[in-house]
């Protein structure tokens, strides 16, 4: 049996969500049904859960949907300007990004990043628009080729390269400084970096759940200042923001023809 009030309280004690309730009780009726499938247990009672354990399953299942959905809103307007006025008190605002971009760096040089890296990641070659390598760096790096056959060294039948050989340095995104929009699931807050956030980075997925304990809100404008120590990713992703990646965020921004530059 979970501890509907148990676990409300204790998320938005130290999450600051307010749980809907109607949303708790599907979550938990979801976590049933599957700890009866994967235990065969007759009823879900059978086997008593911890409310520590319980609030980790719920949890999770809070950083993957749809704020809208399971939380109450939490950050109160200005009646006169329209703007947020503050950020709640302790533990924060329990919030999701609904979008993240680097306004410190270009777009097409982001895309042109993305594109290097799902090279590398996906087919463990070094991309044809890099510079070519010489026939020293080819046999001591041991690069695969886009046919999936090694490099000249093996191609020549070469000793394969000692472990100690030097290892290609995996393609990564510019970092400068992000702007995000984050909501509470009603009101929409446009945050940007004072300084680099070691958590945030621009691939972070749309719809994942940030904790900010606090933060300067300037006016007019209501842009919110997110500083490390105040700034808490949380993690998750509905899945009906998965295909919002960041590069077909940068294509949007960039149009059809991104992909032939």
């Amino acid at each position: 049996m979970f501890d509907r009030s148990g676990i409300a309280t204790a998320i938005k004690k130290k999450y600051g969500a307010s749980l809907q309730p109607r949303w708790l009780e599907e979550c938990i009726a979801h976590i049933e049904a599957v700890l009866l499938q994967d235990t065969q247990a007759s009823t879900p009672a059978s086997q008593p859960i911890h409310l520590e354990v319980q609030i980790r399953l719920v949890l999770e299942q809070l950083l993957h949907s749809e704020i809208s959905s399971s939380c109450y809103p939490s950050l109160q307007i200005d009646p006169v300007s329209g703007n947020v006025a503050s950020l709640p008190g302790h533990p924060g605002a329990f919030l999701q990004i609904q979008e993240i971009m680097d306004v410190g760096v270009s777009k097409h040089a982001m895309w042109e990043a993305v594109r290097e890296k799902e090279d590398f990641e996906q087919r463990g070659i070094r991309p044809s628009y890099l510079p070519v390598q010489d026939d020293d760096d080819m046999e001591s790096s041991g690069v695969f080729t886009a046919t999936g056959t090694q490099g000249r060294a093996s191609q020549l039948g070469a000793v394969a390269p000692a472990d100690d050989a030097p290892i290609e340095r995996i393609p990564k995104v510019p970092r400068n400084m992000l702007k995000l929009k984050l909501t509470d699931g009603k009101t929409r807050l446009s945050a940007i970096e004072l300084t680099q956030i070691q958590q945030l980075n621009v691939e972070l997925p749309i719809g994942t759940k940030v904790l900010v304990r606090s933060g300067q809100i300037l006016a007019p404008t209501g842009l919110l200042c997110l500083e490390q120590n105040s700034t808490q990713v949380l993690g998750g992703a509905p899945a009906q923001y998965q295909k919002h990646d960041l590069k077909k965020r940068l294509e949007s921004y960039l149009g059809p023809n991104s992909s032939k530059r």
